[in-house]
Order: C-alpha cells, then sequence, then structure tokens
C-alpha cells in the first residue's frame, strides 16, 4: 500500500473528533453499497486540507479512502453539524489540563487570503488591489495556541470583528498551579486596527486590561510587536501549512470556516501529542 504522505489522522485528533460525529446507520436498509468509515472519510479530508487538491483528486482505495465525492458529503455534513468547532474544544482542554495554555494574556490579529472563485463570503481586499478576498481572525493565547478562529470577507475591518470574538472566547483552565478557570481574557493584546477608543471603552467595561495599540498619530505600531505579540504571527504563518486556505477556493463560506475550524483542531492536537511526549511545543510548526 503506498504511504500516506499527510498523516494528520493522530490518536489525539481523532478523539477530538469522533465523540461530535452524528451518529449514522451502518446500512441502508433497501440495501446499497456499505456506508464509508467515518475515519478513513476523515483521512480524505486532511488530504485535501494539507495538500490542497481538488475533491475529485482525493487518492481513494489505495490509501484506505473512500471516494472524494464521499469525502465532501461527509465534510458538507459535519460541518452543518458544527462538529468542528466542537471538537476545537476538546484538545484546548486537554492542554490547559497538561498545564500548556497560558491565559494569562490573550493576542488578536487577522491576515487576508485571496477568494479564487469570489462569493457573497469574500470582500474587496483594499491590501489586494481591489481582488476578491477572505479574511481569518484569530485569538490566540501567551504561547499562541488558536482558541478562536472565525473567517470572513476580506474587506471586513478588524475591529468589526473583535467583539464576536470574545463572545467566543471559550471557558478553560489554564496551566498555572490553582488550574484558574478563564471566561474571558485577562489582558487582550492587539495592534492598532483594534485601538479605537470606543473598543478599548468596551474592554475595559468587561474587565479585561487592554493592551490594544491605541490609535493617533505617534502611536507605536503595534502593542508588544517583538516581544508578546510575535506568538500571533508565528500563528498565522501555521495556517499557511494547509494548502486548501492558504486560498479560499470554496464557494460558500461556512465551508471556508469549517476548513478553518478542521485545522484548529489539527494544530491543537499536535500540541497536545508534543506536549505528552515532552517535545518543544511551540519551537516546531503545525
Amino acid at each position: 500500500m503506498p504511504k500516506d504522505s499527510t498523516p494528520d489522522l493522530t490518536e489525539e485528533l481523532w478523539g477530538a473528533i469522533e465523540p461530535h460525529l452524528p451518529a449514522r446507520p451502518t446500512h441502508d436498509p433497501k440495501g446499497g453499497r456499505p456506508r464509508a468509515n467515518d475515519k478513513a472519510a476523515l483521512r480524505g479530508i486532511l488530504y485535501l486540507l494539507r495538500e490542497g487538491s481538488r475533491w475529485q483528486s482525493i487518492p481513494g482505495t489505495a490509501l484506505g479512502r473512500p471516494s472524494g465525492s464521499t469525502c465532501w458529503r461527509r465534510f458538507r455534513d459535519w460541518t452543518a453539524a458544527g462538529v468542528w468547532a466542537d471538537a476545537h474544544l476538546q484538545p484546548l482542554d486537554l492542554l490547559g489540563g497538561e498545564g500548556v495554555l497560558d491565559l494569562r494574556r490573550i493576542i488578536v490579529d487577522s491576515a487576508s487570503t485571496r477568494a479564487q472563485r469570489g462569493g457573497t463570503h469574500a470582500g474587496r481586499n483594499p491590501t489586494d488591489r481591489g481582488k476578491e478576498g477572505c479574511k481569518r481572525h484569530v485569538m490566540t493565547d501567551a504561547n499562541g495556541i488558536p482558541l478562536v478562529v472565525q473567517t470572513g470577507p476580506a474587506n471586513q475591518r478588524d475591529d468589526t470583528k473583535l467583539e464576536e470574538l470574545l463572545e467566543a472566547f471559550p471557558v478553560l483552565a489554564d496551566g498555572d498551579e490553582a488550574k484558574t478557570v478563564h471566561v474571558q481574557p485577562a489582558e487582550l493584546m492587539g495592534d492598532r486596527g483594534y485601538g479605537f477608543p470606543h473598543l478599548i471603552a468596551i474592554v475595559l467595561m468587561h474587565g479585561i486590561v487592554s493592551r490594544l495599540s491605541p490609535r493617533g498619530k505617534g502611536q507605536p505600531h503595534g502593542s508588544g510587536l517583538g516581544e508578546q505579540r510575535y506568538v500571533v504571527e508565528r500563528t498565522m504563518s501555521w495556517w499557511t501549512h494547509f494548502r486548501r486556505i492558504d486560498f479560499c477556493y470554496e464557494r460558500e463560506g461556512e465551508h471556508f470556516q469549517g476548513l478553518h475550524g478542521l485545522a484548529a483542531c489539527v494544530i491543537c492536537a499536535n500540541k497536545l501529542r508534543a506536549a505528552r511526549d515532552g517535545e518543544s511545543t511551540f519551537a516546531q510548526a503545525a
């Protein structure tokens, strides 16, 4: 059997995703071909995510995967069921238990990518000569582990997304000895894209220490740039290892979001595996 070039389906990742998959009958009472194995279908989806291939170009039976059409239907159904967002929380919880998460400081940033097929989920990118594009908005812990990832059009300003990111902040325990439970960030760090006075006021109103870089003439480019905030830039580079989302090829925004949710699961599961193996959790890429 040919070697699988994308061995992303680790025990940690399968353990995070499998409990959230919708229950399905193993066979159709009307007859027909038996239902393809969920684990094999997930391997096909992971191949597409990592290699950036077309659905119909996913290698099939030689590597124990179902057809590209089956992988697509399974991804569509699992995305609609919210599998990826639910699965992302499990490795985050376990990373907190392993003492890896550092939730004392949360960092927020965004990056744009070109939308090859346009669509209602894309927008004219002001930094790319007005070409159609999408944007990923990411919130990480102080070590760069992605806690929240959301997508939107490239012409959506960062400040308009911040409250939505804060609302999506998961309830997690960090790695201190007391295993402190955080329902919101203690400190929030970001560049001038978030440093509007009204946003800083909202952050402070929630009891969060604002380390958003204020806008205005003479203000520095970014709070913590090169000292604490570099970790989110490193996290942004991890997304580019997944070629299917390095550009947006999806016709539906929910599918582009779903692929990002799955990529976040992969990153967190890899960090969990590294932590359990006693390896450096952050020196390596996703």
